[in-house]
């Protein structure tokens, strides 16, 4: 074979890798909303809300990532993956006035009040990308097994990225028990795409009721979103206030970075009995800023909302970032110490464990 033709096969070969990865991009990619133009929607994309200095707070886009994965400098290689045995499974429901937090894994919790049971961003498969044989693998497993998974009355989903939106685990949740999904806008087109019924979407400041006593507020997040190629930004990402006549106020934060929309929902919807507030996914900040709170700034936000009670949600699970495997709570603790905050009042749960709020 000549030099030529080598080349032009290796061309051949590498226009063929590039049209399927494009064609995969599309295939895995959400619908795109389609509505009104308000504050954070401009008729085709969503965006984040202004920062302190009024300026625009946008995720980093394609020339930024190839810069930060060329030049990653993890802080220390997570360890081998931790076979941790499942915890035991979480009472089928908890009534009274009391509130019962079970931390699953990364951003799936287990919300118990009133009778109802609440599960946020339900994530059980070994890795969240489309694929179950490449993308981020968990380094640990769920600290629930699904089987032990009481019947679920609600999924908050808050926005449809790949570690937060689990498809696969939707599904499975969805043929048991045919729960209710609140989800931002946009993303309900997905879900119905899959076939799920029983579904709300929200915009920010909107708000649906449950039931009698339960209320579900969908609140500014600063983050943003897409599944492929062809959908960033087409679906809006939240986080959500649960409003409940029984057990108060309780925030899911969702995925988020730091604005000024934090205080401005602790004056609106706080004082909170208990905040699910994510640390994790941090470094290096200079990329991950506009997106994930730092430790230090999940402490100010735990401040800002005025949180009786947080809990740590977002680490240890799924190595996203830059920041070790311990390293979140590392810097969490250091935080809470500078700030003069009792550790109990921002509680990390292992995997499984659960806590019950005072």
């Amino acid at each position: 074979m000549t030099f030529r033709n080598s080349m032009l096969t290796l061309l051949g070969v590498v226009i063929i890798i590039a049209l399927g990865a494009v064609g995969m991009g599309f295939w895995v990619s959400g619908p795109r909303y389609s509505g009104p133009i308000t504050d954070h929607f401009d008729g085709r994309e969503f965006r984040n809300l202004p920062d302190a200095d009024g300026k625009p707070v946008e995720a980093k886009g394609f020339r930024e990532v190839i810069s930060w994965l060329f030049t990653r400098e993890r802080t220390e290689p997570w360890p081998a993956y931790h076979n941790d045995p499942p915890a035991p499974a979480p009472a089928p429901r908890v009534g009274g006035d009391s509130v019962r937090v079970t931390f699953v894994n990364h951003s799936t919790v287990l919300l118990q009040f009133d009778g109802l049971n609440v599960l946020t961003d339900p994530v059980w498969y070994e890795r969240v990308s489309p694929f179950q044989f490449a993308g981020p693998k968990r380094n640990r497993p769920p600290g629930i097994r699904f089987e032990d998974l009481p019947k679920i009355d609600l999924i908050l989903l808050s926005h449809n990225h790949w570690d937060h939106l689990d498809i696969g685990t939707v599904e499975k949740i969805w043929a048991r028990d045919q729960p209710r999904l609140v989800c931002p806008l946009g993303v309900k087109a997905f879900l119905e795409q899959k076939g799920y019924e029983k579904v709300t979407e929200l915009d920010w400041r909107q708000a649906y009721m449950f039931d009698a006593n339960t209320t579900i507020h969908c609140v500014p997040a600063q983050h943003f979103s897409g599944r492929g190629l062809f959908d960033r930004n087409a679906s809006l990402w939240a986080g959500f206030v649960i409003d409940s006549k029984v057990a108060g106020k309780l925030y899911f934060v969702g995925d988020t970075g730091y604005g000024p929309f934090l205080k401005t929902t602790g004056e609106q919807f706080g004082p909170f009995r208990l905040a699910l507030v994510p640390i994790g996914a941090f470094k290096p900040e200079w990329f991950m800023a506009p997106i994930h709170v730092s430790p230090e700034q999940a402490v100010q936000l735990h401040k800002d909302v005025r949180s009786e009670q947080s809990v740590a949600i977002h680490f240890g699970t799924f190595p996203l970032a830059d920041d070790g495997e311990e390293e979140p709570v590392e810097q969490l603790q250091k935080a809470l110490r500078q700030h003069q905050i009792d550790p109990a009042k921002f509680r990390v749960l292992r995997n499984g464990e659960g806590l019950t709020v005072d």
